[in-house]
C-alpha cells in the first residue's frame, strides 16, 4: 500500500510539472520556468490603435524639382523626386490579426484587433524578454500560402512593432501601422495616345486592340483601355527580395499623318521594370510625348510610391520617329542598351553559311559565328535571348519540337541545354559577353537551307533593352561529313537490334534480360554531346529519382548524376566528351523494369559532333 501510494504521488507531481511547462509565452525562455507574478511584466494595449495604410496618392510625373502630391486629377505638375506628405490612416478592421512573439522562444499568443479591445486583455502578463506584436490584414496568411500571384483589387497588409517587456514594469504599445504587403500596380494611357490607336471595337485577330500586359515571371495581368480609363489596380505577390515587371504595350497604331485616312499597323514594345518590392506602388504611364510637324515620341513614366518614404521616377522612351518615316514593325532599343555586334563581320550585312566553311580532312568547320553584346559601363547584361523567323518552316518546327515557344531561345543566363552548340563567356571586368557557336552548332543551322532572320533581345541591369537583327543565310543546306553513328547489339554483338521496333523484355535473372542492350557511338570528328531521356510509363520520375536518377540526363556535363549513371553502366563526363568510338553496356539496368510491372518504356540518345547530331529511342515494353 506504501509502495502504491510513492507511486501515485510521483505520477501527480510529475502531472503538474508538465501542467505548468505548458503555460505559453509566459516564461520568456529565463532560467526559471515558472516564474510568479513577481517576476512578471505586462504590455499594456489599451492605447492601441492598429492602422492601415491604404490610402491613395496620386504622384507627380517628370521634370523639375519637389513638389506636394498632386490631386488625382492634376497630372500635369513636374517633379523629379517627391517626398509623401503625412496623410491619414485608416483604422484596421477587428477582425485584423494580431499575434505577441517572443523573439528567443518563439512562442507566440493570438488575438484578433477586436480582442485586444476587451478590458480583459488590455493588461497582458508576459515574461522579461523581446517581443514583437504583428498584425496583419485577415486575408494575409492565406494569400501568402496561396497560388494566387497576379489579381485585381487584392492588397494585403502587414506590420509589427518590437517591444521589451521589464519585469515588474508596464510597457506601452499604442501606434501599430500594416502597410501593403504586395506590389500594387497601375497603368495609365493618356487621351492621346488612345486616340492614335485603333478603336476596340475595330480591332480583329491581324489588328489587335490596345492593352499593355503586365508580367512577374509567368503571371500576367492584361490593362485594356477600360483597366487604364477606371485607374484598375492590379496586385502582385512579391515572390523574390527584388522582382521584375515585365512591361508588354500591344496595339494597332495609325501611321498616317495628320487628317489623312488612317492606316494601321499592329506594333509591340516591351520593358522592364527592374527592383520591384513588397509596399511598392508602380504606378505607370504612357502618354505622347510631342507629335509635332510629323516628329512623334512616346514615353513611359514609372513612379514609385512607397509608405513614408522618397519616390523615385523613372522615365523611358519608347520609340521615335520623324519626318517621312513611318513607324517601324521592329521594337526600338532604349538609349544606352547594350550593343550586340558580330566578331570580324558587319552585323548590318548579315552572315551566310556555306559548306566551303567546313574542312572535310580536320571534320570541323573553318569559321564560327560569334555575337558580342557590349554594354554600358555601368551595368551588365541580365538577360539575352535570340527569337528566330525563318522561310524554313522546318527551322521553325525544329525549334518548337526543342519546347522553344514563338521561336525563342534563351541564351543567357548560360541555358545549360545549349552547351553542345552555344558558349557564352563574360569578361570579368568589362562584362562584354561573348557567345560563339561551336560545331554542333554550326552544323545544325547548316541543316536548314533558306533565310532566317535572329533578333537579339537584351536587357541590361538597369532595365535598358536594345533589339538587333541579323540575316543568316544557308547557301547549300544538308549535313557535312557522316554525323554520329548509334547501333543497337547484344552483348557478344552477334545480334543487332532495329531502334524503330519494340521488344518485349524477358527477366532471365535479377541481372539478365532479354534483349541485351550494348550501344556503340562512332564519330569521325568527336562527340560533343550526349544526352539519355527517359519516357516511361512505369519508370516514373519519382522512381527515377529514388534512383539518383532524371528524366533527362546529360553523359558529358551529368551533375549530380554521375555515380548513379556510371553504376548502370553508362559513361560520363571525359570518358564521353572527344571520343570518337564509344561502346557501353547497360544490359544489367533491364530486369529492373520487369519488377515495376506491365507498360512502355523509351530511352532516347541524343548524340552531336561537329557535323550534326543523331537522335536514336530504345522501345521496350513489360507485358
Amino acid at each position: 500500500m506504501k509502495e502504491f501510494f510513492q507511486i501515485t504521488c510521483m505520477a501527480l507531481l510529475l502531472f503538474l510539472a508538465g501542467c505548468k511547462n505548458e503555460t505559453p509565452g509566459y516564461n520568456g525562455g529565463g532560467d526559471d520556468p515558472t516564474p510568479d507574478d513577481t517576476e512578471m511584466g505586462y504590455l499594456v494595449t489599451s492605447g492601441l490603435t492598429v492602422s492601415v495604410a491604404d490610402d491613395e496618392v496620386i504622384s507627380t510625373t517628370t521634370g523639375g524639382s519637389v513638389s506636394q502630391p498632386a490631386k488625382p486629377a492634376d497630372r500635369t505638375a513636374k517633379a523629379q523626386e517627391t517626398t509623401r506628405a503625412s496623410s491619414p490612416l485608416a483604422d484596421a478592421g477587428d477582425d485584423y490579426k494580431v499575434t505577441i512573439r517572443n523573439v528567443k522562444t518563439s512562442e507566440t499568443l493570438n488575438y484578433t484587433y477586436g480582442d485586444l479591445k476587451k478590458t480583459e486583455n488590455q493588461k497582458i502578463p508576459l515574461a522579461p524578454g523581446s517581443y514583437t506584436i504583428a498584425a496583419e490584414s485577415p486575408d494575409y496568411a492565406a494569400y501568402m500560402a496561396g497560388a494566387n500571384y497576379a489579381a485585381w483589387e487584392s492588397p494585403v497588409f502587414a506590420g509589427s512593432v518590437t517591444k521589451t517587456i521589464v519585469k515588474k514594469t508596464e510597457t506601452t504599445v499604442n501606434d501599430l501601422v500594416c502597410s501593403l504587403a504586395n506590389i500594387k500596380t497601375t497603368v495609365i494611357l493618356s487621351a492621346d495616345l488612345q486616340s492614335m490607336f485603333l478603336p476596340d471595337a475595330q480591332a480583329t485577330e491581324a489588328l489587335p486592340a490596345l492593352k499593355v500586359t503586365l508580367s512577374v515571371g509567368e503571371n500576367k495581368l492584361v490593362f485594356n483601355r477600360a483597366e487604364s480609363n477606371n485607374e484598375a489596380r492590379g496586385y502582385f505577390k512579391a515572390v523574390e527580395a527584388s522582382n521584375t515587371i515585365k512591361v508588354e504595350l500591344e496595339g494597332s497604331y495609325n501611321k498616317s499623318p495628320g487628317d489623312a485616312a488612317p492606316v494601321y499597323v499592329p506594333v509591340k514594345w516591351t520593358r522592364e521594370i527592374t527592383d520591384c518590392k513588397a509596399g511598392q506602388w508602380r504606378k505607370i504611364s504612357i502618354k505622347i510625348l510631342n507629335a509635332t510637324q510629323g516628329n512623334i515620341q512616346f514615353q513611359m513614366t514609372v513612379e514609385n510610391w512607397v509608405y513614408d518614404q522618397k519616390i523615385d521616377v523613372d522615365v523611358m522612351q519608347l520609340f521615335a520617329f520623324a519626318g517621312e518615316e513611318t513607324i517601324p514593325d521592329e521594337d526600338l532599343s532604349d538609349p544606352n542598351s547594350p550593343v550586340v555586334t558580330l566578331d570580324g563581320r558587319d552585323i548590318a550585312q548579315g552572315y551566310t553559311i556555306s559548306k566551303s566553311m567546313f574542312d572535310e580532312e580536320l571534320g570541323k568547320w573553318s569559321e564560327n559565328l560569334k555575337a558580342v553584346i557590349t554594354p554600358q559601363a555601368d551595368a551588365s547584361v541580365r538577360t539575352a535571348k535570340l527569337v528566330f523567323s525563318s522561310d524554313n518552316a522546318e527551322l521553325l518546327a525544329a525549334l518548337d519540337g526543342a519546347g522553344y515557344v514563338n521561336g525563342t531561345i534563351p541564351v543567357w543566363p548560360q541555358n545549360d541545354d545549349l552547351l553542345a552548340y552555344l558558349v557564352m563567356k563574360e569578361a570579368a571586368s568589362t562584362h562584354i559577353l561573348a557567345g560563339t557557336v561551336k560545331d554542333a552548332g554550326m552544323s545544325g543551322l547548316f541543316g536548314y537551307k533558306g533565310t532566317h532572320k535572329v533578333k537579339f533581345v537584351v536587357t541590361d541591369t538597369k532595365g535598358r533593352t536594345s533589339y538587333t537583327n541579323l540575316t543568316v543565310k544557308v547557301t547549300e543546306g544538308g549535313s557535312v561529313g557522316t554525323g554520329p553513328e548509334v547501333k543497337w547489339t547484344n552483348k557478344a554483338g552477334t545480334v543487332s537490334y532495329d531502334f524503330g521496333t519494340r521488344y518485349k523484355i524477358t527477366k532471365l535473372s535479377d541481372s539478365e534480360a532479354d534483349p541485351e542492350v550494348k550501344i556503340t557511338v562512332t564519330s569521325q570528328t568527336g562527340i560533343v554531346g550526349f544526352s539519355v531521356d527517359i519516357n516511361s510509363t512505369t519508370l516514373t520520375p519519382e522512381e527515377l529519382q529514388g534512383l539518383g536518377l532524371s528524366t533527362h540526363m546529360d553523359l558529358v556535363n551529368p551533375g549530380s548524376f554521375e555515380g548513379p549513371l556510371t553504376n548502370l553502366g553508362f559513361p560520363t563526363g571525359s570518358a564521353v566528351a572527344g571520343k570518337k568510338s564509344l561502346t557501353f553496356d547497360i544490359s544489367s539496368f533491364m530486369p529492373m523494369l520487369t519488377v515495376l510491372g506491365p507498360g512502355n518504356s523509351d530511352f532516347k540518345l541524343t548524340v552531336i559532333d561537329a557535323s550534326g547530331s543523331v537522335s536514336k529511342t530504345i522501345q521496350l515494353y513489360v507485358p
